[in-house]
């Protein structure tokens, strides 16, 4: 199965600021959380040597309290249980999965300074001070500096390819929206080629009925948007297909993870068939890699081993 590392949703950042700011110190780093080499091979010594690489800490023992705050500055206070010792390769999966795949083909400084210091590893989480069965937390909480990471157990040791893949989407979402967010430039040429009508305003739904795909490939809804430029329709919690023309962080977000997680063979037949998909990414290419100095050709073949794009593919499209 494609491993996808980078597919792009919209996510919604919580607002709370942590009671203090961690600054990544080399020389108090590593003894402030008490990390320790460990054994050659072993997970302890994956984190250390990520913590001496990165500057990021991977937490699965920690005080009760280490993540929550309840003062002047916010309240942060969630129901957890902690990983279990049995379950401890799992986290080896995880670090993997984000240093080597998430992070591939970004830039090293920017992702430094764009995602968080802490990562704390929990076996079961809720967004509440207490267990709550309807606010379980899927993938992650964030706060302020840090991370919190649910499923550390068994949970993901059942993990099937897509189930990884799932996971791995929120937080490459969450990566992205973060480095697009703290930007000093906007993609304004992508934004501008927006769906317009004849009096110049955005338009903001396509109404059904949609235009049927006369090959099948795909349905009257993705038909219709792509034919528009758009990757997909904005989605609800009910429907996976609607009328709503996406907003501007996940029009963003849509085209990167469509330019880095689809099939040189996909692509190639999109920006055929679909002339506006093909405008769009042309407009958003150089911005995505001047300013968030994206690697695009990288993420590609990282991502579609078994169909990349070539050497500046994405450099070399002509609307």
């Amino acid at each position: 199965m494609k491993k996808i590392a980078i597919y792009l949703i919209m996510i919604l950042f919580l607002g709370i600021s942590c009671s203090e700011d961690v600054k990544v110190n080399p020389e108090l780093a590593g003894p402030l959380y008490g990390l320790t080499k460990g054994e050659p091979g072993s997970v302890d010594e994956l984190i250390y040597n990520t913590w001496e690489e990165w500057g990021m800490y991977y937490l699965y023992k920690f005080e009760p309290y280490a993540f929550q705050v309840t003062n002047w500055s916010g309240y942060f206070n969630k129901w957890y249980t902690p990983v279990k010792e049995e379950n401890k390769e799992v986290i080896r999966k995880i670090i993997n999965h984000i240093q080597g795949g998430i992070f591939v083909g970004l830039d090293k400084d920017l992702v430094q300074g764009s995602w968080f210091v802490r990562t704390f590893l929990c076996d079961s989480l809720c967004n509440d001070y207490d267990y709550n069965p309807e606010k379980v937390v899927d993938i992650y909480l964030d706060n302020g500096d840090c991370i919190i990471l649910a499923g550390v157990g068994d949970k993901m040791n059942n993990f099937t390819d897509e189930d990884w893949d799932k996971w791995k989407a929120g937080l490459s979402s969450l990566l992205i929206s973060r480095l697009y967010l703290g930007a000093t430039e906007q993609p304004d040429n992508f934004f501008n080629t927006r769906m317009k009508d004849a009096n110049g305003k955005e338009v903001r739904w396509i109404l059904a009925p949609w235009t049927a795909d006369p090959t099948g490939k795909y349905s009257p809804n993705v038909y219709t948007f792509r034919s528009n430029g758009y990757v997909r329709s904005k989605s609800s919690s009910f429907q996976s297909e609607t009328v709503n023309i996406v907003d501007y962080q996940t029009d963003l977000a849509d085209y990167i993870s469509f330019l880095t997680t689809t099939t040189k063979t996909e692509l190639d037949y999109n920006f055929e068939v679909f002339p506006r998909m093909l405008e769009r990414a042309v407009a958003l290419i150089p911005y995505l890699q001047r300013v968030l100095s994206m690697d695009l050709e990288a993420m590609q073949n990282a991502n579609c081993p078994e169909d990349p794009v070539g050497a500046d593919y994405f450099k070399n499209l002509k609307k």
